[in-house]
């Protein structure tokens, strides 16, 4: 007993097979995430250094090389490059394709560790991150507002980012046109000469006065508290007041020599909203997940906790939102899906002339559409433009298996009018079963070597054959299983037909 008469004579089995399908695609379309493009995993491990004030050839020689030369030892790139800019060292390291890029970033860190300690003492640690394909914010807003850009920056940090790093999907909250808070000592050469002050004297100053360390630990017989020196200076004026050293016997502070000012970070880099100075708020989201649900959380929260809580004279205006992008394309690819699966039940109508012959190939569409979703979610795939291509080739392909099975099981009815609706069905399908899996197999031959295409375009294409092939290896079980119940138990074959069967008869003739 082959498959197909086994669900013939089981129909309650092979309806509840196809069933499970169902189940299964329909939870996995409610749960699958929703993107503009595929997921794509550069090659790429980035390092940055920063060494503040220091020029660009000092960074080539102190930082670049270094680095370059520790992680060249590192086993599959492809090719290293570097930048060094005022004050910032970039070092940019793509391997090879089929590098284990999670692997390739341990080994970069474990070089980049053992070189840190020869690197200048005034430079930050390296930074090494990969390059994530998926890193660009999805949602942009600006914050307006009679503010000075100061307190815009301390609102958005201290307030604004934190409640919105707590949203699920969330994966980072960054701030655009960020100028943090800088206490600025401006030198004054004419003065520090009339004291006889060297600027190493002020440095000197600052490294044995501002400063703040570990205490250890004050322990009672019950009791044990936490001990920190704090030196630093909190407030301007006692700044000012610090003492750089000593001169006849007098002290000479640091008024004496310089002007102290309150001001913000070096500008290197500007936020404007309609003309209007303001700092932006960018959700980076975690990859994978589904972009449009994640900016509904983002407006639900500003709007249900953020802003209405805004200070007076404050405004958060949107202006970049991927998700109506992405819900326009997702929505146009749906409307095609069902327009392309009523298209073809047309076209499977007007050939077989048949509505109940129509009704069983059309309800093995959304059967397979669903085993392809299903394939989709347990992959990891989202819906975009790449996966939403590949279910609408399958519309026209999934048809082809469960025509050929119900027309020469109409054939068998037709033929053989002495035969019952259940013998035809066996017959019929039996005959055409071996057709059916070398025509659906044929399909597979043609798309599955794409999954095995290498480079970028390799990875941007594997979720177009993964689904296209998985869903013409569901469309032949749904053939096999469903079509010939369906047709020994609803399919119909008429001895007297209408005006419209003749017409479309005398039509294709």
């Amino acid at each position: 007993m082959n498959l197909p008469e086994l669900s013939i004579r089981r129909h309650v089995f092979a309806f509840m097979l196809n069933a499970v399908l169902i189940l299964f695609g329909w939870i996995a379309y409610q749960r699958i995430g929703v993107d503009k493009l595929p997921y794509i995993e550069y090659p790429v491990i980035s390092i940055t250094t920063t060494q503040r004030g220091a020029n660009p050839d000092v960074i080539d020689a102190a930082i670049t090389n270094l680095i370059e030369t520790a992680v060249n030892s590192v086993p599959g790139i492809e090719h290293i490059q570097s930048t060094s800019s005022p004050g910032t060292s970039s070092v940019a390291i793509t391997f090879d394709l089929h590098r284990a890029i999670d692997t390739a970033f341990q080994e970069v860190q474990a070089k980049v560790s053992q070189v840190t300690r020869r690197l200048p003492k005034d430079a930050d640690p390296p930074v090494v991150a990969k390059v994530e394909t998926n890193s660009s914010p999805i949602y942009w807003m600006a914050l307006q507002g009679d503010r000075t850009q100061q307190q815009l920056n301390q609102y958005a940090i201290n307030v604004i980012k934190k409640r919105l790093e707590t949203i699920d999907g969330v994966g980072e909250v960054r701030i655009g046109g960020r100028r943090d808070r800088t206490i600025r000592v401006n030198l004054l050469p004419a003065r520090m000469a009339a004291h006889g002050i060297a600027a190493q004297d002020i440095a000197d100053a600052f490294g044995k006065e501002h400063l703040q360390f570990s205490g250890g630990f004050l322990t009672g017989r019950a009791t044990e508290h936490l001990v920190k020196l704090d030196l630093e200076f909190h407030r301007l004026d006692e700044l000012a007041a610090m003492i750089i050293g000593y001169r006849e016997g007098a002290a000479v502070r640091l008024r004496d020599v310089a002007e102290i000012e309150d001001g913000l970070t070096d500008f290197r880099q500007l936020a404007r909203f309609n003309g209007r100075p303001t700092v932006g708020v960018g959700i980076v989201k975690v990859p994978n997940t589904n972009t449009v649900e994640i900016i509904e959380r983002v407006q639900q929260r500003i709007a249900n906790e953020i802003r209405p809580q805004l200070p007076p004279g404050l405004e958060i205006h949107e202006v970049q939102n991927d998700a109506t992008f992405i819900s326009e394309m997702v929505d146009s690819l749906k409307s095609h899906l069902l327009e392309g699966t009523l298209l073809a039940a047309l076209v499977v109508w007007l050939f077989l002339k048949s509505l109940r012959s129509t009704v069983i190939i059309a309800t093995s569409i959304p059967v397979s559409l669903f085993g392809a979703i299903a394939v989709m979610y347990f992959f990891g795939y989202t819906f975009n433009s790449v996966t939403l291509l590949a279910l609408l080739l399958l519309i026209g392909v999934v048809v082809d298996d469960a025509i050929v099975v119900l027309e020469n099981i109409y054939r068998h009815r037709e033929e053989d009018r002495d035969a019952t609706a259940l013998s035809a069905a066996v017959s019929g399908s039996r005959e055409v079963t071996f057709a059916v899996i070398a025509a659906s197999f044929s399909l597979v031959a043609i798309f599955a070597p794409v999954v095995f295409v290498s480079g970028i375009l390799g990875q941007f294409l594997h979720s177009f054959a993964v689904v296209v092939t998985f869903g013409v290896l569901v469309s032949l079980f749904v053939s096999l299983t469903l079509t010939p119940m369906l047709c020994s138990r609803f399919l119909e074959v008429r001895s007297r037909h209408g005006r419209a069967y003749w017409a479309l008869e005398r039509f294709f003739r």
